[in-house]
């Protein structure tokens, strides 16, 4: 009641972005631990449904692969029958003699139609696993590409790197070593507790006697080391994301010479790991002599009462070798069934994690009340606006402001004055908790996301370039598009003469986030990209920051051919650049205070006007020191 809903309220007030109650609430938690039970029977449950969906397009393999199975099963209870019948019938009697080269050739046949039916099993498996891991992870791929940015202000890279490198392959081991293992082992225990019973069910009984305390045994090793399991998986998560940051940072890490401290950061994330897969082995390793000296005992006692059995000549001694020969394929398949509680709970944990990722929520990009868009003019309204990332703590709000066609309009504030978010808004990477945003008059909710991105261009401060060449990378957003339009983009983006002057132009490989342009360089790419694409609205996030005065002339001649006859929206930390808007929009702790020229709102002497002065005391402090 009351009191659950108030600690939702509190929860998301202090875990924030990380709460999500349709996980918390899927996977249920073990009092005082803090870490998902991942093997729960109704998550299992669940993840096996989840796998059996999978499979469904290969289900003709599948079936095949079983039958196969089934087989091999069938062929592998024929050769200890045939030893009872060479023991009883072939070897004690002089007159059957005749009979051994025929029961022996019967024996090399059947192992070799076992060897082939399992090879041709293994095959069929080996394809299917590695189709369904490839499947998983496409979905992954697919699924990251169209979750909302606000998933991933939850999630390290590293984290989900894991996910697609180590988790999905887990769909592989299941489909490989444990469905049809489990298939095999469970129709050969099912066929030699037949056969047992039929040639001696006393003995069979005491063959049976150890199982259900295996069984018992099992279960409970699988929940006991489940959680530890989980603490695995997340030693290997937090490894990961430690070695994606210190690869992305390794120039920050040697500009600053912390190779040393660095290196001794991931040994710590790295003894975690060994901490943590110790902790399973350790554990798990005990416990398997224990089940295997649990299964002997059965075979004690069979050796006991059968030895008996054949001395009062109420068992032949051919009919005791079979009991045995099937006894010891009995033993083997259960401890291998027994022995699954040690990995079950690592392999159903990463795939439960796998589809925790592919259950995600996606953006919704076709919305139910859908409207096309026309070609818009670009006439931008924000309808009394209130925009929080969590409850009851709002970033913007009462934002009320209307943006004319091909006008330019400044975004000013502090750092956390709202104007990033203003812009994820405005693209639709959240949307607004009340009021509405309008293009054209057409509310951004009632739009193909495809739609209304295609009419959005955005230059950062620090653009993004992909690791292909610089053609790809201007291309990127039109990619059927002539190569004489990319020059012509170029020459617009005044990229055109340091295109020519690199290796192989346009050809020439930029690197891993374009580490192989400079910054300047990377910027004028940028630009002819949002050129290409030919955005009706476009977004500038400091363009011009920290490049030299050369470098600064070029892109602001660019920039000023971008902006033509296109609504355009720009930030900037020095207001000297945007001294050009048609107008200035102050942001004071999400709210709007001012809106106007740089004339009008330096004789107002107000918030904009606070802010210039600020800046010019800072700058003039700047030279000072320099």
């Amino acid at each position: 009641g009351d009191d659950f809903s108030q600690a939702v309220e509190w929860l998301q007030t202090v875990i924030g972005p990380n709460y999500h109650p349709e996980i918390w609430d899927k996977y249920p938690v073990e009092v005082g631990e803090g870490t998902p039970d991942w093997s729960s029977r109704a998550a299992h449950l669940r993840t096996f449904g989840r796998l059996w969906t999978f499979c469904l397009p290969h289900l003709r393999t599948l079936s095949i692969a079983v039958g196969i199975t089934m087989l091999a099963s069938a062929i592998d209870l024929l050769p200890p029958y045939l030893t009872k019948i060479m023991v009883d019938d072939v070897l004690s009697d002089p007159n059957q003699f005749g009979w051994l080269v025929p029961v022996v050739l019967t024996l090399v046949l059947s192992r070799i139609v076992h060897t082939g039916v399992m090879i041709w099993s293994g095959r069929m498996m080996s394809t299917l696993g590695d189709r369904l891991a490839y499947d998983a992870r496409s979905e992954l791929l697919r699924v990251l590409q169209l979750l909302p940015l606000k998933y991933y202000d939850t999630q390290q890279s590293g984290g989900l790197m894991a996910r697609i490198a180590r988790d999905a392959k887990s769909i592989h081991y299941f489909w490989i070593d444990f469905a049809p293992q489990v298939v095999q082992q469970g129709l050969m225990v099912a066929g030699m507790s037949l056969v047992l019973f039929v040639m001696n069910w006393e003995l069979a009984l005491l063959v049976l006697l150890p199982i259900p305390v295996i069984v018992v045994a099992s279960v409970k090793i699988e929940k006991y080391l489940a959680w530890y399991y989980g603490k695995s998986w997340d030693r290997w998560a937090t490894f990961f994301e430690h070695i994606t940051d210190s690869l992305a940072g390794i120039r920050v890490v040697k500009i600053f010479a912390q190779e040393r401290r660095q290196t001794k950061r991931m040994d710590d994330e790295n003894e975690k790991v060994f901490q943590a897969e110790r902790n399973i082995h350790v554990r798990s390793r005990t416990v398997r002599p224990i089940l295997a000296f649990v299964v002997s005992i059965g075979g004690l006692l069979v050796w006991w009462f059968g030895g008996q059995q054949v001395q009062e000549d109420t068992m032949s001694l051919g009919t005791l070798m079979a009991f045995f020969g099937y006894l010891a394929m009995f033993y083997s398949p259960v401890q291998y069934l027994t022995s699954m509680a040690d990995w079950i709970p690592e392999m159903m944990t990463a795939i439960t994690r796998t589809f925790e990722v592919i259950d995600s929520p996606e953006e919704e990009y076709e919305p139910g009340d859908a409207v096309a868009l026309p070609d818009i003019t670009g006439r931008v309204e924000f309808r009394n606006v209130m925009f929080g990332y969590l409850a009851h703590q709002p970033v913007l709000q009462d934002l009320d402001v209307t943006i004319e066609p091909g006008e330019m309009i400044g975004l000013v504030g502090h750092s956390g004055a709202g104007k990033s978010t203003f812009i994820k808004l405005l693209c639709r990477f959240y949307k607004v908790d009340e009021g509405a945003i309008l293009i054209d008059g057409i509310d951004v909710r009632q739009m193909r996301l495809t739609e209304l991105r295609r009419q959005i261009g955005y230059v950062e401060q620090d653009p993004f370039l992909f690791a292909g060449s610089v053609a790809e990378n201007i291309a990127y957003g039109n990619p059927d598009s002539d190569r004489d339009r990319l020059i012509e983009a170029a020459i617009n983006a005044n990229a055109h003469e340091f295109i020519l002057k690199l290796p192989d132009g346009y050809d020439t490989l930029v690197g891993e986030r374009g580490g192989r342009l400079s910054g300047g360089e990377k910027q004028r790419v940028a630009i002819a990209r949002a050129i290409l694409h030919d955005p009706r609205i476009l977004i500038l996030d400091e363009p011009t920051s920290a490049l030299d005065l050369e470098t600064e002339k070029k892109i602001q001649e660019a920039l000023g051919r971008l902006m033509e006859g296109r609504t355009t929206f720009a930030i900037a930390h020095r207001l000297s650049t945007l001294r050009d808007a048609d107008r200035l929009l102050v942001l004071k702790q999400g709210r709007p205070v001012e809106l106007g020229t740089h004339e009008e709102l330096m004789l107002l002497q107000g918030e904009y006007y606070q802010l210039v002065q600020l800046h010019h005391n800072v700058s003039s402090l700047v030279g000072v020191v320099g």
